[in-house]
């Protein structure tokens, strides 16, 4: 009995998760949340998360969007689509999570008022970075996809 308590202790859960997120450039740089928890706590993410039950891709985007950054997306074009298995642990358990994000390039009604503050979901604020300065490593995976396909930097 003792083993089989062991065992399931260090047992991974396997979770997918589908998200949505948006690429905002403004001239050479890009809008970019910092994350508060999850697998990328600490990273510099694209702003952009799950959908609601029934809602449509391009909605839930929207609202991400505002959400995390104050910004109000206006127009959305599908840009590509990304997946990465990461292990993690929530504090609680081991988890192994295959993640798929659909990415869309967004034009917003304005670029001024970005919401700096938390957005007290997972976002500790949203910062302008300039893309050619960026630490890749710094970035979540998804960003780092995304900054260097803008780059035009093989995704090694």
């Amino acid at each position: 009995m003792h083993s089989f308590k062991v065992l399931f202790k260090y047992m991974i859960e396997q979770k997918t998760h589908l998200g949505i997120y948006g690429v905002i450039q403004s001239d050479n740089n890009i809008l970019l949340i910092k994350k508060s928890r999850g697998p990328y706590k600490g990273k510099f993410d694209l702003p952009g998360g799950k959908l609601e039950h029934g809602e449509g891709l391009c909605d839930g985007l929207a609202r991400e969007i505002n959400e995390e950054t104050g910004l109000t997306a206006k127009d959305f074009k599908l840009y590509d689509n990304y997946s990465v298995t990461v292990d993690f642990n929530d504090g609680k358990k081991e988890i192994s999570m295959y993640h798929v994000g659909l990415i869309y390039l967004v034009i917003v009604a304005s670029i001024d008022d970005i919401k700096e503050t938390t957005d007290e979901e997972d976002s500790l604020g949203s910062f302008w970075h300039t893309i050619a300065n960026l630490d890749v490593e710094q970035l979540s995976p998804f960003a780092k996809m995304a900054v260097k396909t803008i780059r035009n930097e093989p995704q090694k």
